[in-house]
């Protein structure tokens, strides 16, 4: 079956993908705008925009399991409301388009920046609480 991965372009979804294809997955990746870490890769690609919900369904369509990748990292307090678009409104919208098309398996992919960094000399681990309050920058707000 085919997997779907949204943010293949990043760091960790271009290794993702890499995986994905040394495993013989059938692969298909939303591309939003550059490609060119995946360039030359044996996959499908599916021009899209998590912010574009219309444009979610060719990339999800018949997909076993979506990767969620995509988001919009930023420390700079001016991009606040296209970091909340991408990483919050953009991650509904791909949740509504899988529930839409069937996906049997989404796996969304956040940050260490969803999680409380204090105290620093433990372990961070999924089971440390979410990151909250009005001073974190709107990456971390955007992720917890």
């Amino acid at each position: 079956m085919t997997v779907t991965v949204t943010g293949a372009s990043g760091h960790i979804g271009n290794n993702l993908v890499r995986s994905l294809l040394a495993e013989r997955r059938r692969v298909r990746c939303l591309v939003h705008a550059d490609e060119s870490a995946i360039k030359g890769l044996d996959l499908e690609r599916v021009k899209g925009d998590v912010l574009r919900p219309e444009s979610l369904a060719a990339a999800f369509s018949g997909a076993e399991t979506v990767y969620h990748l995509a988001g919009r990292v930023s420390i700079v307090r001016d991009d606040e409301k296209v970091v909340h678009a991408v990483n919050v409104l953009g991650t509904r919208n791909v949740v509504e388009a899988c529930l839409k098309c069937g996906v049997k398996r989404l796996i969304h992919f956040s940050s260490i920046h969803a999680l409380r960094q204090n105290p620093r000399h433990e372990p961070l681990t999924e089971i440390r609480p979410l990151a909250e309050g009005d001073n974190l920058v709107p990456y971390d707000r955007s992720k917890s």
